[in-house]
């Protein structure tokens, strides 16, 4: 039986927080995602801080790597 792991369980992510973030990852800005996506701008700044808690970053470059280096995005 393997060890548990002190690492906390990998958070899921809702296909729009993944495409946001990879947007984001790209060097869109939050208008250029809305643009993009064809999602309303509250929704698109939602799934931004809704992603960044999940991944428990302070901020949407945190998320970002947080986010790959988990291979989320």
């Amino acid at each position: 039986m393997p060890a548990p792991s002190n690492r906390p369980p990998c958070p899921e992510l809702t296909e729009i927080e993944k495409r946001c973030l990879e947007l984001a990852a790209l060097g869109r800005s939050p208008g250029e995602i809305v643009l993009e996506t064809d999602l309303a701008s509250q929704r698109v700044a939602d799934a931004m801080r809704s992603a960044t808690d999940k991944l428990g970053a302070r901020n949407i470059t945190g998320a970002i790597t947080r986010a790959l280096r988990l291979n989320l995005i």
